[in-house]
């Protein structure tokens, strides 16, 4: 009997194995798949992590039994998503203090500077960390906007380090360089939107670009059910939120491709783009531009304080016009994100 019951057991790890490595096919397969197609897909993206989390956990396990054949299936499950594993973790040297980079660009959602005694101290603080990595374009989303704050005295605390600056809506491009032309523009059906910059480096004109997309609005549907019902979201509430948003930033990235496409020149693209690298909204950009962390980060990439850390959702991208040559994501807090910084060079 208990021979009986070894057996199925065994059967049945190796029927879970293989129903991993088809959901992993799926995962991968899911992020070329616009969510506005339909829930699934967008939901399916998502459980990415888990996934091939429980295919290493499986890996592992079969190892430790050594059935080697066995162990391709949640092998084959994480090679089929290396792309997604080499946008959270890199192995790169560390970058070395002496290679020389024409630009430094940092991204930061502000979160309102709202995390500090005061919107004020808080961007003084940020604007200290930017000085100390003597960072020569910042890009900052969630600017504050309200009635008991100064634009120009937020602005003023950066002025020592950048000179020049446009602010406009949530979004605000602070730079060392002159600005010869800017451009705001909101997305549709939303309050999120992307500002644009040319400045004049040396010789050259660079467009910079600080997109904020849809948020998941997870964080705002739990609390309004907290508040109005005295209760959690019900998961059908959640997953349809999750979905609405998914559509939303499908069409919004799909605008960031037309602005991509229309540029001739060299081309950063930096911000909070509200989705995880297994997204469709990734896979759109990444095929279009370098994603900085990939081509010179070290380390796990996660830029999203709460959920544990695990999440990334700030990016820095850089057409074929640059280089990267370093990455970083700094363990400051004065959000919740973390900043990251990419150094890059001119292709001559």
């Amino acid at each position: 009997m208990g021979r009986k019951i070894a057996v199925l057991f065994d059967l049945l790890s190796v029927v879970t194995s293989g129903l991993l490595l088809a959901a992993a096919l799926l995962c991968r397969h899911a992020s070329d798949i616009s969510p506005e197609t339909g829930r699934f897909w967008a939901l399916l993206a998502l459980s990415m992590p888990g996934v091939l989390l429980l295919n290493l956990a499986a890996l592992l396990y079969w190892l430790l039994r050594r059935r080697w054949l066995v162990c391709l299936l949640p092998l084959a499950a994480l090679l089929s998503n290396g792309e997604y594993v080499a946008a959270m973790v890199q192995l790169h040297p560390a970058a070395d203090a002496r290679t020389r980079s024409d630009l430094r660009v940092a991204s930061l959602n502000a979160f309102n500077f709202n995390l500090g005694e005061s919107r004020y101290r808080t961007a003084h603080a940020v604007a200290g960390i930017m000085s100390r990595e003597r960072v020569d374009v910042l890009c900052l989303q969630e600017f504050p906007v309200f009635a008991d704050t100064s634009v120009d005295s937020l602005l003023g605390c950066f002025t020592p380090r950048f000179p020049y600056s446009v602010q406009d809506g949530w979004e605000a491009i602070l730079s060392r360089y002159p600005i010869v032309n800017h451009r705001y523009a909101q997305f549709a059906d939303a309050w999120n939107a992307y500002l644009l910059v040319d400045l004049a480096v040396g010789g050259d004109t660079v467009r910079v670009v600080s997109v904020h997309l849809q948020t998941t609005g997870v964080a705002a549907l739990r609390a309004r059910y907290r508040k109005e019902h005295d209760r959690e979201a019900p998961v059908v509430a959640l997953l349809g939120e999750v979905e609405r948003n998914s559509r939303l930033r499908a069409r919004q990235v799909h605008e960031l491709e037309r602005l991509i496409d229309s540029v001739r020149g060299p081309l950063i693209l930096a911000g909070d783009f509200n989705d995880t690298p297994s997204s469709y909204t990734y896979r759109r950009i990444d095929s279009r531009l370098q994603d900085g962390f990939r081509a010179a980060g070290r380390g796990y990439g996660s830029t999203f304080r709460s959920l544990g850390g695990v999440l990334r959702s700030d990016y820095i991208f850089c057409n074929d016009s640059l280089r990267c040559v370093g990455y970083r994501t700094l363990p400051d807090t004065v959000s919740d994100h973390r900043a990251v910084i990419a150094d890059f060079r001119f292709v001559r």
